[in-house]
């Protein structure tokens, strides 16, 4: 049954912010595909056991930086570098490396300066998408299923079983290091100081993982063809409603795990499309 509070205007700010950072991350895929380089870097096959290696050892990072800074300034420092690299990269696939540079600092910094909500938003708009495409471009689509249906386990695991990463985002928020979309339930939420929102009190969050796999996903079904992207993608968007719906039908509204229904709906797009056959 639907609930009879959709709360449109949440999401709406997710439908949003999912269809900006999608379309811009099958843009770049394109891209990255036409050219096969980025910054001279030759984009190749990566197997599937270097990136749960690599998920390892950033999770551990991570984790390892809670535990000796408590939020503080390791994990920020952490946090920066990842939009800094993250925004580079994107605006690297439309623009010349120096201007990307140039641009990519200006932002980091105005966000350092001026941490508001609104610029929190803008700039993961602009860090996910190369991230995704990047990688999505660098990994076949099969190896992109195993990923995400391995990411989505580890997210149901993580959130409800050993609960680590609900530790890990109130840490994050603490030290201001806050990777996810924060949507405000009140337009004037926007204008709000970063460290002024907190989930449930007036706020929502959404992981930037659970925008960046599923469009992993997309950028890999680029190889393909651009219909497979764009069917991801769609389906993608089918899979966050299904999430909200999910979310809001809770008796107790309490931390989720949103990637489950997006990779479902990510890898059964791709199924689609190639059962299709566009």
């Amino acid at each position: 049954m639907i609930p009879r509070n959709l709360n449109l205007k949440m999401f709406f700010q997710e439908l949003v912010s999912f269809c900006l950072i999608g379309v811009i991350s099958v843009f770049s895929a394109a891209k990255i595909y036409g050219s096969n380089l980025i910054s001279g870097v030759q984009v190749s096959a990566v197997p599937w056991w270097q990136f749960l290696l690599a998920f390892g050892i950033g999770t551990a990072v991570i984790l390892g930086l809670i535990r000796i800074a408590h939020g503080g300034f390791f994990l920020r420092l952490f946090f920066l570098f990842a939009l800094f690299s993250g925004t580079w990269i994107t605006l690297g696939v439309f623009t010349s490396d120096n201007l990307a540079l140039i641009l990519s600092l200006l932002l980091v910094s105005f966000y350092i300066i001026w941490p508001y909500v609104w610029l929190h938003n803008l700039v993961l708009i602009l860090t996910l998408p190369g991230v995704a495409a990047f990688f999505g471009a660098s990994i076949n689509p099969w190896t992109a299923i195993f990923i995400l249906m391995f990411m989505a386990a580890y997210d149901y695991v993580a959130v409800y079983k050993t609960k680590h990463m609900v530790k890990m985002a109130k840490v994050m928020i603490s030290g201001r290091a806050v990777f996810a979309m924060v949507f405000p339930e009140h337009w004037p939420g926007f204008a709000a100081r970063l460290d002024e929102a907190r989930p449930g009190e007036g706020f929502m969050m959404l992981g930037t993982g659970d925008f960046v796999f599923p469009l992993i996903m997309a950028a890999s079904a680029y190889a393909v063809s651009a219909a497979s992207a764009w069917t991801v993608l769609i389906f993608s968007l089918i899979g966050l409603l299904a999430m909200h719906l999910i979310f809001i039908s809770q008796k107790v509204r309490r931390p989720m795990p949103a990637l489950p229904p997006l990779a479902a709906f990510a890898i059964l797009g791709f199924l689609m499309s190639i059962l299709i056959k566009f």
